[in-house]
């Protein structure tokens, strides 16, 4: 009589078989990121530790011009708000140079109200569009089960059109 369930000739090793679940982890983690920040209509993008890209959205795509696969994996955040390049405010959470915040945005930011270390600004970006845009966008850092910062997400909004009514009253 045959087994209906064979016993393999060789046995993994735990090592072996340990990556394979990290990969699975993995995978399902970014399908799980896919899914949620994907589907969102509001623009926003996450940078790790090292200030690459890890995501950016489709509506983020729209916004900017600038497709995800010419920006996933570079430091090119900025490409979508500056002519040159400088550090978004995502970038200085990252490196926890909160303190340098008025330098880049004096007077356009506030700290959340929500989020501890999440901080939001309005701004007028020209190069953004034909005739610039108006941006609301908030920014906070992203900690592993530990504690550590291990990247940052920002979002945006765009407010053109109210501040355009506003500055027209």
């Amino acid at each position: 009589m045959k087994d209906k369930n064979p016993r393999p000739k060789y046995r993994k090793s735990p090592k072996h078989s340990e990556s394979v679940w990290a990969r699975e982890v993995l995978s399902n983690i970014h399908q799980s990121l896919q899914s949620i920040m994907g589907s969102s209509p509001i623009p926003a993008f996450i940078i790790g530790k090292d200030h690459l890209i890890i995501y950016w959205n489709k509506a983020l795509e729209e916004l900017s011009g600038i497709k995800a696969k010419e920006v996933v994996g570079t430091s090119q955040q900025w490409r979508a708000f500056y002519k040159t390049a400088r550090p978004c405010m995502a970038d200085l959470l990252v490196d926890k140079y909160q303190k340098e915040i008025p330098q880049w945005y004096s007077g356009k930011f506030i700290k959340s109200k929500l989020i501890t270390g999440a901080y939001e600004a309005t701004d007028f970006f020209p190069e953004l569009g034909k005739r610039g845009r108006w941006l609301r966008f908030t920014a906070a850092v992203i900690r592993n089960s530990k504690g550590s910062v291990i990247g940052a997400v920002e979002t945006l909004e765009d407010i053109t059109q109210a501040k355009r009514a506003e500055e027209a009253l």
